[in-house]
């Protein structure tokens, strides 16, 4: 059985409408992707958050991240929502295939092609942001950040006569970024070096606010095994299932938390009781991905830092992504 929601996960934050967010994520390598779009489905649940869509940013020599993406939208009851793929992928080659997407792929219904069948990332990108009021989207992402940097390079087209640092500054009240460490690195973190050109890019010349979490963030909220009490059929669940962590599998003991955390902070923001918001600064990362924060003057950049102990972050998490679907699954 499903313990009972948190008072944190039901105290939701008072605002006048959903959080408009599109999600870029690497659903590929770490299912902690997956997690975190079970914690978007949640929040939406909720009447936190409205999806607009989901892009994705590595490419899996599976080729299924759009089907496992797919997969859980269906299960939390919107299969509709558009997903476009980087046919590029991550620029910079790398780490595991996916242990889970070809799975969920296979075992789960879905209408999604191929990832290389899929509408352009870049399409579903502009013709979201061109539909949504002045201001309205924040923009949530946990991989390479190679969609955003087609996004600031785009052209005006049919989809919109703006180009695409136009639609930004336009459209785009707040990006959250999950990537680097902070206030410094010692190597490159994973999101930044799969296409540190991109990420040189979006530092210096985004438009718009961006707020940082840090690897560091991640590493101390430890969830998944809370999975365990969901349905058996749930496919976040069974993604946790399938990948290996430490001897083990994400599912028995947990992992970090990195994209569970930056989808938190990009519907409910740095909430003053969980978070510490470091600002008056700008992030600096070099062509190899390593981050620092310097003071050597203010841009529109922030990272955050976990208030006293991860239990409460940690805690509440875990609930969101273990909560039933308010919506009954349909058919793809």
């Amino acid at each position: 059985m499903i313990r009972p929601l948190l008072p944190l996960l039901l105290a939701t934050v008072v605002q006048a409408a959903p959080v408009k967010v599109i999600f870029d994520t690497d659903m590929a390598n770490d299912c902690d992707d997956a997690g975190a779009l079970a914690v978007l489905h949640a929040l939406a649940d909720l009447g936190e958050a409205e999806i607009l869509a989901l892009v994705t940013n590595r490419k899996d020599p599976s080729n299924a991240s759009a089907a496992a993406c797919a997969v859980i939208n269906r299960w939390y009851g919107r299969p509709d929502l558009p997903v476009g793929t980087d046919k590029d992928g991550a620029k910079i080659r790398g780490g595991r295939p996916s242990s889970y997407a070809p799975v969920l792929r296979d075992e789960f219904p879905h209408a999604a092609k191929p990832d290389d069948q899929m509408p352009e990332a870049l399409t579903v990108l502009r013709r979201t942001l061109a539909a949504q009021p002045d201001g309205s989207v924040t923009y949530c992402s946990v991989g390479a950040l190679s969609n955003l940097e087609d996004l600031l390079r785009s052209n005006p087209d049919a989809l919109s006569p703006l180009s695409g640092l136009e639609l930004i500054e336009q459209k785009i009240r707040l990006t959250v970024l999950m990537g680097g460490g902070f206030p410094r690195t010692a190597n490159p973190e994973t999101n930044l070096k799969l296409d540190p050109a991109a990420v040189v890019t979006v530092v210096n010349e985004w438009p718009g606010p961006l707020l940082w979490q840090g690897y560091e963030v991640g590493a101390a909220l430890i969830t998944g095994a809370e999975l365990q009490a969901t349905p058996k059929d749930n496919p976040v669940r069974r993604a946790f299932e399938l990948r290996p962590h430490h001897g083990h599998t994400a599912l028995d003991f947990g992992k970090p938390s990195h994209d569970q955390a930056a989808v938190l902070l990009a519907v409910r923001g740095p909430q003053p009781e969980l978070w510490d918001v470091i600002d008056q600064g700008r992030v600096v990362c070099d062509s190899d991905g390593h981050t620092q924060w310097s003071r050597d003057w203010a841009k529109k950049h922030r990272y955050v830092k976990i208030k006293g102990s991860p239990r409460a972050l940690t805690a509440l998490i875990g609930e969101l992504m273990a909560a039933p679907p308010a919506r009954t699954a349909t058919k793809p």
